[in-house]
């Protein structure tokens, strides 16, 4: 269970829970009179591709961080405002902002905030790291009792505190596999689908539906790679769930003062009723009494 609290800690620290890069052999949708995607929408992915996702650029995220490969690191945040400063909070601009910028930012209506599913695992990883702590810790109390000669505590209340431990521990850390999975795309895609909402919302449904289009072909374009973090999850899973078997199955019963007693009465038993031992003398040493005749 050490090991299993080691890797907790490695994948709530790293960066590398997944890997994400738009493939540079990806081509953009192109405008025709079949697809006539319109020039205000096809220039905010321009900006998009320029500034923030350039083909080829490898982007590692983490619960803390986000960085780029061979640059720079910064924190796993998105903008986060109200639907009615939309105009004023939503560009690529404020996007890298938010990810990059060490200040705080003078516009109170635009703020930065970590990806919801980000929020929840680290929770999860807070409570999995506390359970993971109460199972080591009961554990050293079953061996201590198994040791004291005296304790009143049953090893049954003490295994059902590590079962219990041990079980939320694995579901929690299946929820946080879950969250990963389901939201692989969403820090790069969340800036196409704050823009779509917002043109669905004010029914502008020309763009609306170019943008439907546009994070259909990224979705396509997204290579994603789970990193370290997320295998040190899967490990910590695999461990926990044995830690959970060997709770279960294990029973240690402490000594008492009653046992002690027992298998020391069983002792005299046996030196009481085992036979005298005779002792060999050699003939020569053995001497005789001498007798006088009346």
């Amino acid at each position: 269970m050490n090991e299993a609290t080691s890797r907790t800690l490695i994948a709530y620290c790293l960066p590398n829970w997944k890997s994400v890069q738009l493939r540079s052999t990806s081509v953009p949708i192109p405008i025709s009179e079949d697809n006539p995607i319109d020039p205000l929408i096809r220039s905010e992915v321009d900006k998009y591709y320029d500034i923030l996702y350039r083909r080829g650029e490898i982007h590692s995220y983490g619960l803390l961080a986000r960085c780029i490969a061979g640059r720079e690191c910064g924190r796993n945040l998105l903008p986060s405002f109200d639907e009615i400063n939309y105009g004023l909070c939503h560009n690529v601009k404020f996007h890298h902002q938010c990810i990059f910028s060490n200040s705080l930012f003078s516009l109170k209506k635009c703020t930065c905030q970590r990806p919801s599913y980000i929020s929840v695992t680290r929770i999860l990883l807070n409570i999995i790291l506390t359970t993971q702590i109460l199972f080591i810790f009961v554990n050293l109390l079953r061996l201590y009792c198994h040791h004291c000669q005296t304790s009143s505590l049953s090893d049954i209340r003490f295994r059902i505190i590590a079962i219990v431990s041990t079980l939320f521990s694995i579901v929690f850390l299946i929820l946080i596999i879950i969250q990963q999975n389901n939201n692989r795309r969403t820090e790069p895609l969340e800036f196409f689908h704050a823009m779509h909402h917002y043109y669905s919302r004010t029914q502008i449904y020309k763009f609306s539906n170019d943008l439907e289009l546009i994070i259909k072909q990224i979705k396509q374009d997204l290579d994603i790679n789970l990193g370290a973090s997320y295998i040190c999850i899967i490990f910590t899973l695999i461990l926990t769930f044995v830690c959970f078997l060997i709770s279960a199955a294990v029973e240690i019963s402490p000594r008492s003062k009653v046992d002690d007693d027992e298998k020391l009465d069983e002792h005299n038993t046996v030196l009481i009723q085992a036979p005298p031992v005779e002792r060999f003398v050699p003939f020569e040493h053995i001497q005789f009494t001498r007798q006088t005749r009346v």
